[in-house]
């Protein structure tokens, strides 16, 4: 499908594909990158290869060519080191790992073959990682077929300039990539280390309409770039995804963004795209837990959490990771929901949960009622493990420009106090000048001791 898309598509030769800070690939140029991977590659048809994936040309052409030899890929994010992957794939079975890249303006493909790979389908499928290289990773098998299905072709915005914010080898990714293609647009990708102000250089350079985004992505955005660069920027659509979107970051982006379109989505890896929102609200309405919604996925709530069935899901967990789904089953998704009127709230996930003297808090609650007081730009809450009640909350406190940190620090505790029960309450606040993402562009919640 995705070579397809590249290699069959009728678009002018010189119409860019991708741009960077730094250069810009034509369609035609990534036609010839395709071209050129498909005959370093030709050993790996019908294989399981892994693919060292980056936000590169290079990448998306080894993935269009292996593709097109109905290899089954594997994608790795390319910042792992070699030994990593190496490792990774011989858990897999996998038969070869490759690595593109280029010498000047050339692709090349860096070629590890591995001994004991296991029987390839021949029917060019996508597998993504949903865990790192610790423990037993769970390896999600889609078709492009799935990755596909929720692609939804625009009339009213030809050529679309899309924003690429999450890495390359996760479904989020994948579906920016495939939507931005499919209507033959061109694919904006920032660098990693590149700083909010920065990226919304870019954005403006590059005129850019479309961006998908976590809402941490945004926060960061909105707090650290210049608003004059950011309403410069061109955005008809804006899509927040991954994590739970609350109201005040879509106030926020309405406020600064006034004519793009505000949509927020749910989708997993293993569910594929679930439903998107787009009144303006937190949350999604009830009677979505009784309509059958578009491409036939059914929602409903058992004790709290959220479970779906979804014909965009994947086929199944690789036969060599750990996992097991019965493809008609109804999925835990391990998130938490609650229902208040007409409208259906996330209160987060259930592995996120703190156990503070038997007491269940969700760190988004707390997060909530931190991230409006005035002088925090935003804030990270996760458990901290105690002798005594077992779990305290914690929290990490990004504060806005020249906050004083004794009046921020005793702010938070009089609100709190104020507006949270006992046990809720952060006992540690800590006020950092950054918050860690996870590769997915998430807020990281791991619990320390």
């Amino acid at each position: 499908m995705l070579s397809q898309l590249i290699l069959e598509q009728a678009v002018p030769a010189n119409h860019e594909a991708i741009i960077t800070s730094d250069r810009s690939i034509s369609w035609s140029q990534l036609r010839e990158q395709v071209h050129s991977m498909l005959h370093v590659e030709k050993t790996l048809g019908r294989r399981r290869v892994g693919l060292s994936c980056g936000p590169t040309s290079e990448s998306y052409a080894a993935l269009a060519a292996l593709d097109k030899l109905a290899s089954d890929v594997f994608l790795f994010d390319a910042r792992l080191l070699m030994d990593d992957r190496l490792r990774l794939a011989e858990k897999l079975r996998l038969g070869a790992v490759v690595s593109p890249g280029r010498n000047g303006d050339a692709p090349v493909l860096e070629l590890h073959e591995l001994p004991n790979e296991e029987r390839g389908s021949g029917s060019s499928t996508v597998t993504i990682l949903t865990s790192g290289t610790t423990g037993e990773p769970k390896a999600a098998t889609h078709s492009w077929d799935s990755l596909c299905r929720p692609i939804r072709r625009s009339t009213k915005h030809p050529a679309p300039r899309w924003l690429l914010t999450y890495r390359p080898n996760l479904y989020a990714g994948l579906q920016v990539m495939l939507q931005c293609f499919a209507d033959r647009g061109s694919l904006v990708l920032p660098n990693a280390e590149m700083d909010p102000h920065s990226v919304a250089e870019l954005m403006r350079a590059a005129g850019v309409q479309f961006v998908s985004a976590t809402p941490s992505f945004w926060r960061r955005l909105l707090m650290f770039s210049d608003t004059c660069t950011l309403q410069k920027i061109p955005l008809a659509q804006i899509t927040l995804g991954g994590e739970v979107v609350d109201q005040p970051v879509l106030d926020q982006l309405r406020k600064i963004f006034p004519r793009a379109r505000l949509v927020h989505i749910y989708a997993t890896t293993e569910l594929g795209r679930c439903f998107s929102v787009s009144d303006g609200l937190a949350g999604f309405p009830v009677g979505y837990l009784s309509d059958v919604l578009p491409d036939g996925v059914r929602l409903r709530v058992d004790g709290g959490e959220l479970l779906v069935q979804s014909p965009n899901s994947m086929r199944a967990y690789d036969r060599c990771s750990s996992g097991q789904h019965g493809s008609g089953d109804w999925f835990h998704t391990g998130d938490l929901v609650h229902v208040k009127g007409d409208r259906v709230y996330f209160a987060g996930r259930e592995s996120d949960l703190i156990n503070v003297a038997g007491n269940k808090v969700h760190p988004i609650e707390v997060e909530r009622v931190i991230r409006v007081i005035p002088g925090v730009s935003d804030v990270r809450v996760f458990g901290r493990a105690s002798s005594i009640a077992g779990e305290i909350v914690a929290c990490e406190i990004l504060p806005q420009p020249d906050q004083d940190p004794k009046v921020l620090k005793d702010t938070v505790i009089r609100l709190c106090r104020s507006q949270l029960a006992s046990y809720q309450q952060p006992r540690l606040i800590k006020l950092v000048d950054r918050l860690d993402l996870s590769s997915a562009g998430k807020i990281v919640r791991t619990k320390t001791s």
